[in-house]
């Protein structure tokens, strides 16, 4: 489909299979900003905008082929399938490589491996490896959501001390 050589463009223009969309098909505009998906369904026209870094990364898989015959696919993986892109599909294993470094660079996303499910699995779908975490990251040092709107504690608050006062209640 792309080739590492259009990854350096400022944009790339895909058409894919779309079971789903009128025509069976949609149009895919890559940026290094958003992805840009546009399809037809049920006569009327869809266009979603997805930011770059919703996507968890750009994934190397190893899939069937239309032939039958096996293929490496490098698509930008996200968490809902439906906003899958793939960006490429080749027999040729060091094609692949290079494009899947190609893409993460110009994207700015984690490379991302499928590794077989292991048998004791419930599902039959691949799973990702995920980018290393990062260790001290500014998330971790902050207030949690119930603290940050608790007052700390003010020491001149604190002593002021109402005794020998009388409570004055009414309830008419």
């Amino acid at each position: 489909m792309v080739d590492a050589a259009h990854a350096r463009t400022e944009e790339t223009v895909l058409v894919q299979r779309d079971w789903r969309a009128d025509g069976g098909a949609r149009r895919v505009r890559v940026t290094r900003a958003d992805i840009h998906i546009a399809r037809r369904f049920g006569g009327v026209n869809m266009r979603i905008s997805v930011p770059v870094p919703a996507y968890r990364g750009v994934l190397l898989d190893l899939a069937t082929g239309e032939d039958g015959a096996p293929c490496w696919r490098l698509l930008l993986a996200h968490r809902d399938r439906d906003l899958d892109v793939v960006l490429a599909e080749t027999a040729d294993e060091t094609v692949a490589a290079a494009d899947w470094a190609e893409w993460a660079n110009w994207l700015g996303l984690p490379r991302l491996a499928a590794v077989e499910a292991e048998a004791s699995a419930e599902s039959d779908a691949p799973r990702l490896t995920p980018a290393p975490r990062r260790g001290a990251s500014a998330v971790r040092r902050r207030r949690p959501q119930f603290l940050v709107r608790r007052k700390s504690g003010d020491a001149a608050r604190l002593s002021a001390i109402f005794a020998g006062e009388r409570e004055i209640i009414c309830y008419e």
